[in-house]
């Protein structure tokens, strides 16, 4: 089977095609590598696919695959979401796609965990005091507060979310979910969470974690009247993507200091400069850095070969991304028109 790898070379390629998985790769396929030195143009991509492909290996900064579907087999996307590369429709022409979606789910809730538990702790705040020569707690420090026994508010039950909630269940929370798709009962019921409206989440949480995908039906869902309810002391956070929240409105209402947010995600990245966020005190911010963590590029590489290779024999595949799972995934071009 011959294979295209759209990733450019360089960092990126590298550190998700490392030596075992370029070996497999070459043992296994006919692969045909982007050694332009940039990312295809969905124009170029178009034409590099005339040259008659079984398999796209893909990464971030891949163009659309759309209109091309009938050129290649099977998307094996390194990435988590597939939504800017297909649409649900793209699965008519017969294509199946694998992701490291479910490899990003558990990494990015593990980053989501350890935002809520060092803002809890305040963590960030009191290293940074500690570099101050002499400093030592005292009756001025932050108020540290534990997750045990906390209303946690959960806004889109996705993948990342559901990693989530089996991090957060030992710590005997409360859970309300929110999901514009609705849950499942039996979810609900192995959980012992609550589904509810967003409207309860944020005014009666004191954790509120968002991991909506970005849609057209998301875009800034979250804004000035959400951000009103939220109750004194509350920490909101959010690793999932920027453009699902107002970010005016939530510095607006951070400016009351009346709760306090960790943010890892924004709408426009790099955070600009001139952003409030960078100078309120209540707020904590990270650079798009909750998941997958960096040591865990090599074996998403490996993995999604080897599924590659199960596709090639036709065995089940490990990673598939379904139509409907497809379709409820970030999709930065359409959720932006």
């Amino acid at each position: 089977m011959k294979v295209l790898v759209t990733i450019k070379e360089g960092t990126t390629r590298d550190s998700f095609l490392g030596k075992s998985a370029r070996e497999l790769l070459a043992s296994e396929f006919d692969v045909f590598y982007n050694d332009t030195g940039k990312e295809y143009t969905e124009e170029e991509i178009g034409h590099v696919l005339d040259r008659g492909f079984d398999i796209v290996l893909t990464g971030w900064g891949t163009p659309s695959l759309v209109g091309n579907e009938k050129k290649f087999r099977l998307l094996a996307h390194t990435g988590g979401s597939v939504g800017d590369l297909i649409v649900p429709s793209s699965f008519d022409a017969g294509i199946k796609a694998i992701s490291a979606n479910s490899i990003y789910a558990v990494s990015t809730a593990e980053g989501a965990l350890s935002y809520i538990l060092s803002a809890l702790r305040c963590v960030p705040r009191e290293t940074e005091k500690m570099k101050t020569a002499g400093y030592w707690k005292d009756g001025a420090e932050p108020f540290t507060r534990s997750l045990i026994g906390k209303t946690v508010g959960i806004v889109g039950v996705g993948a990342v979310a559901r990693a989530l909630i089996s991090f957060l269940l030992p710590f005997g929370v409360n859970l309300k979910l929110f999901d514009t798709y609705g849950i499942d009962p039996d979810y609900l019921r192995k959980t012992g969470a609550v589904q509810t409206s967003i409207e309860d989440v944020f005014s009666t949480c004191d954790v509120i974690s968002v991991h909506a995908a970005l849609t057209e039906k998301t875009v800034r869902m979250i804004g000035e009247r959400e951000f009103s309810l939220i109750r004194d002391g509350a920490l909101f956070v959010n690793t999932s993507r920027g453009a699902i929240i107002d970010e005016n409105a939530l510095a607006a209402s951070l400016r009351s200091g009346r709760f306090y947010a960790f943010l890892d995600v924004y709408e426009r990245e790099p955070l600009p400069a001139e952003s409030e966020l960078r100078r309120l005190d209540n707020v904590y911010l990270m650079p798009h850095k909750a998941g997958p963590a960096s040591d865990l590029y090599p074996i998403i590489g490996e993995r999604i070969v080897e599924d590659m290779i199960r596709f090639r024999d036709g065995l089940p595949l490990e990673y598939e991304i379904k139509r409907e799972e497809a379709s409820r995934m970030t999709r930065h071009s359409s959720a932006m028109k």
